[in-house]
């Protein structure tokens, strides 16, 4: 037998049993996912992954090691990433409020949008309330608030983009900002016709 053929052949058995010690502690690690989440569907997600990551790392495995304690080691480990993920999003929410949801979740994708029609287009994320306060601004109060507010240009930036006075821009923004707030009223009034 060569040297090739003897190391595969020792990889499948070490493989072999690797994958059998592994399988033997599902019992356990659901036990100790179950004292943890206090959920059964939750601790199946969480022994699932437990797997996964064990034998993802096997390399990290020696032989003689207590795989009940490696494997209890990866399942904690794992929780305790999850916990901190979700009092992170949390305290975002919290934070933020429900306006940061869907950018900060899901990202880019979340800003489109099928209409009837059937094409996709770019969402710009406001409701139909803000929509219409935003359509009804006199054109030069809309522009600089798009291109201050929405795009998040700089003054210069806005000016240069109009090619006027920056002092025009600051004005223009501050009347469409004030002409704005008077057609939304509070933020608290928005939040509670959402």
């Amino acid at each position: 037998m060569t040297n090739t053929a003897k190391n595969i052949s020792i990889y499948t058995n070490n493989s072999a049993s690797f994958e059998k010690q592994l399988e033997t502690q599902s019992h356990n690690l659901m036990k100790l996912a179950v004292a943890l989440t206090h959920d059964f569907t939750r601790a199946e997600d969480l022994v699932q992954d437990t797997m996964l990551l064990a034998l993802k790392f096997r390399d990290s495995y020696q032989d003689g090691t207590n795989m009940r304690a490696w494997l209890s080691r990866i399942l904690k480990n794992r929780y305790i990433s999850i916990v901190r993920r979700l009092r992170l999003e949390e305290k975002t929410m919290e934070e933020e409020g429900s306006f940061a949801l869907r950018t900060w979740s899901i990202g880019e994708m979340g800003l489109r949008t099928t209409h009837r029609d059937g094409n996709v287009y770019t969402d710009d994320g406001f409701g139909d309330t803000v929509t219409a306060a935003i359509g009804e601004l006199k054109p030069e109060y809309r522009q600089v608030v798009l291109l201050c507010d929405v795009d998040g240009l700089s003054y210069t930036e806005a000016a240069g983009t109009l090619t006027c006075p920056v002092g025009t821009i600051m004005s223009r923004l501050h009347r469409g900002r004030r002409a704005l707030r008077s057609r939304l009223g509070s933020r608290t009034e928005l939040e509670q016709a959402a």
